[in-house]
């Protein structure tokens, strides 16, 4: 409950909406009970009158303009209901999305990488919209109950008071009973369905982006065994929420009709006159229209509190790396020293760089190599402040990083990998995450720098052309030089590369690296770390760094690394020889 009490609390920039569409909800019950009753006792009172043989004396024109007063007002309360409750719950929903970013924008990509992908996108998505049952339809139609049962119990309490206490009896049985039964009937298959949906939707992803890998080394079967035992258990929850309601429908069909009957018969037998019994038999029929959203809430009860816990869990999450709670200035320069840097990944037994010393000076070419594992990448994971370092120092422009905002320190660093990470989105959209405000003619001026100009141009829609899920519709090669085009865009004096020419042809890999040279001779003052194991990229390094199990094993000029016989030599024999 605290979970729901909490996201409830997010909805305080729009209570007043909530509040409107509340009490439109009630007066549009309070109209129904108002038609029903009122007809029930039109129509009874006109039969009476008629086999009395007064039926010139009946006022038919008051009986039936009320009815239509009533008829009218509830489709007007109803379409403004609606209108109202569904725009507060969509205004709702999107801050409630925008928070959930803001959690989630921190944990990335230490934290949110511990995570299974699915399991994220589950939360963001699936987690989020569950919520829609909390704003409407659980607060409003617990209220709008409320104010009817008030205004129920007065119209009996004046034509039949006798049918007072069993009708409010049954309608708080099926209004107050039945919900706490269906909320603890259906809290257990609720949990399971959000959980299992999530588990899932993770396997599906799974199965979906690695497939080609997974069924390389013969692990296709076992994901898709696992993602079978999710979907069918996921099904069978499902089917128990299903039956749930199936049950507490059947029970309000007999309860609303029962309710007619008792109202009928107390008021009858307690002496009220024939239409005064019809009206308190209607009243209690009509009642029961707030009695049913509030089984079918209760009904949802565990998966709505399932989604709130998830999504409250996620916002407990601490980052890898905190901002400081007073940063310091960005410095004018970014020279980059690291001195005495370890660290060791969360889960991890042993560390993945110890004592790391090494500078990167304004103006800088500096390579970090070393075999696979040897910790290269993650020196560029402490520099981004995905992760914070163990100990050691790791500064920026002479001033340590753990100072400086992760805003701050990303401003001077634009990063170029062998993922290339793209949106699925327009060219021109990928580009500007670099920098949402920069023009057309600065884009086309990166690309031109990227060479990536030519191929952007023969699209279809240039700019605009969507390049598909994660640029799948962009070859290798030309989603490498967008993102390198992205990182000129973003005019960072530092540019981090991380084994950016992995995997492409040597053609592709010259046009990147005459891109890599044009950019680096335009400003002196521009620094480039190489994170790779290519010659053709370590060409461009005047200095390198060799890692071997964390540590440098060496360091220097590359003229004076090579050929000397030491770690250099082993991992690039012959080198410029």
């Amino acid at each position: 409950m605290k979970d729901l009490q909490f996201f409830l609390g997010l909805a305080r920039p729009d209570r007043w909406w909530l509040r409107l569409g509340v009490a439109l909800t009630a007066l549009t019950i309070l109209a129904g009970i108002g038609l029903l009753s009122l007809s029930g006792w039109f129509i009874t009172a006109a039969s009476v009158a008629g086999l009395a043989g007064a039926g010139r004396a009946f006022n038919y024109l008051f009986a039936s303009g009320g009815v239509r007063a009533f008829a009218m007002s509830r489709t007007v309360g109803r379409y403004a209901e609606r209108m109202t409750t569904h725009h507060a719950t969509f205004r709702v929903l999107a801050r409630l999305r925008i928070w959930v970013f803001d959690m989630a924008a921190p944990l990335a990509p230490g934290r949110l990488s511990e995570m299974r992908s699915g399991d994220v996108l589950s939360r963001v998505t699936q987690d989020v919209d569950a919520l829609d049952n909390l704003y409407l339809r659980m607060v409003a139609p617990v209220i709008a109950a409320g104010v009817a049962a008030l205004a129920a119990g007065a119209i009996l309490a004046f034509a039949a008071p006798a049918a007072l206490p069993a009708v409010l009896g049954v309608f708080v049985l099926s209004s107050a009973v039945l919900p706490w039964f269906a909320a603890k009937a259906g809290r257990r298959p609720g949990e399971d369905t959000t959980r299992l949906s999530a588990d899932a939707r993770a396997e599906a992803g799974d199965l979906a982006s690695g497939l080609a890998e997974l069924k390389a080394y013969g692990a296709d079967a076992r994901i898709i065994e696992r993602l079978d035992a999710a979907s069918l258990g996921w099904i069978d929850a499902q089917r128990q929420v299903a039956r749930l309601g199936l049950t507490n429908a059947a029970i309000l069909a007999l309860a609303a009709p029962a309710s007619f009957v008792l109202g009928v018969g107390l008021a009858a037998a307690s002496g009220a006159s024939a239409p005064l019994a019809a009206l308190s038999g209607f009243v209690a029929f009509a009642l029961f229209e707030a009695a049913a959203p509030l089984v079918q809430a209760a009904e949802n009860y565990g998966r709505t509190a399932a989604s709130a816990r998830r999504l409250r869990a996620l916002s407990e999450l601490e980052p890898a790396a905190k901002d400081p709670q007073a940063p310091q200035a960005l410095p004018k320069g970014w020279e980059v020293h690291a001195s005495d840097l370890s660290f060791t990944y969360p889960g991890r037994s042993g560390p993945v760089l110890t004592d790391l010393a090494l500078t990167l000076p304004e103006g800088g070419r500096l390579a970090l190599v070393g075999a696979s594992g040897s910790g290269k990448s993650t020196l560029i994971k402490l520099l981004m402040r995905f992760y914070a370092p163990d100990s050691g120092t790791l500064s920026l422009g002479g001033i340590p990083i753990s100072h400086l905002s992760a805003e701050d320190i990303r401003s001077r660093f634009a990063l170029v990998d062998q993922r290339a990470e793209l949106l699925s989105t327009t060219v021109r959209a990928n580009l500007r995450l670099a920098d949402p405000e920069a023009s057309e003619d600065e884009l086309w001026e990166a690309l031109e720098k990227a060479r990536a100009a030519d191929f952007v141009r023969a699209m279809p829609d240039q700019l605009t052309t969507w390049i598909g899920e994660q640029g799948g519709l962009v070859s290798g090669g030309q989603a490498r030089r967008l993102a390198l085009a992205r990182a000129f865009v973003k005019k960072s004096p530092v540019l981090l590369l991380d084994e950016p020419t992995e995997g492409l042809d040597e053609t592709t890999e010259a046009d990147f690296l005459d891109a890599l040279d044009r950019w680096l001779d335009e400003d002196q003052r521009r620094s480039v770390l190489i994170v790779t194991h290519r010659a053709k990229l370590l060409e461009r390094a005047r200095e390198a760094v060799v890692l071997e199990g964390g540590r440098v094993a060496e360091a220097g000029p590359i003229d004076q690394l090579a050929g000397a016989g030491g770690a250099f030599d082993r991992l690039f024999p012959g080198f410029r020889s």
